[in-house]
């Protein structure tokens, strides 16, 4: 077998989850993706030793697995892409969209599909956006988003990998 490589960035998909936090079945593509914006972060795993007068060592020891956060920029958002990663309100017929008044709690489904290699689905992940470039000639206005891997109901994996067909 040859060596796998995950290279590229083919699309990225949001949808309403499924069931009990399952992986939703109906996912679009949230828009075009900056070029070189996408990064995936796992941090670090929490240690606790705990220690007693008695022992040299620990006499327990306490993982809590670390958090992985993915990052990227829509270039050129439109109006339903702000709604779907700021919450608000797009009002098609109006052709506007209204700015939450106050943060919003997004939980959706994400698939991020490479040009080749390994694909991630997300059941549950948590959302947040903000606006980030330039009003000028050198960049243009993009929204960065923060996707937060969360574990779904059930104890269910919090993420499935597979490979690109």
């Amino acid at each position: 077998m040859a060596d796998l490589i995950t290279i590229g960035l083919a699309k990225i998909e949001v949808g309403n989850k499924g069931v009990n936090d399952a992986m939703g079945t109906t996912l679009a593509v949230i828009g075009n993706t900056a070029e070189g914006s996408c990064t995936i972060e796992t941090s670090d795993p929490e240690i606790t030793e705990f220690f007693v007068e008695e022992k040299e060592g620990p006499i327990h020891t306490a993982i809590k697995q670390g958090q992985t956060t993915i990052s990227f920029q829509l270039a050129a958002p439109d109006l339903a892409q702000c709604e779907a990663v700021f919450g608000g309100e797009y009002d098609e017929e109006d052709d506007t969209w209204t700015y939450p008044v106050s943060a919003v709690a997004i939980e959706k489904s994400v698939k991020i599909t490479p040009k080749e290699g390994l694909i991630f689905a997300i059941p549950r992940a948590r959302i947040s956006a903000k606006f980030t470039g330039q009003f000028g000639r050198s960049d243009t206005l993009k929204v960065e988003v923060t996707i937060l891997v969360l574990q779904p109901a059930n104890n269910a994996p919090s993420m499935t990998l597979s490979l690109v067909a």
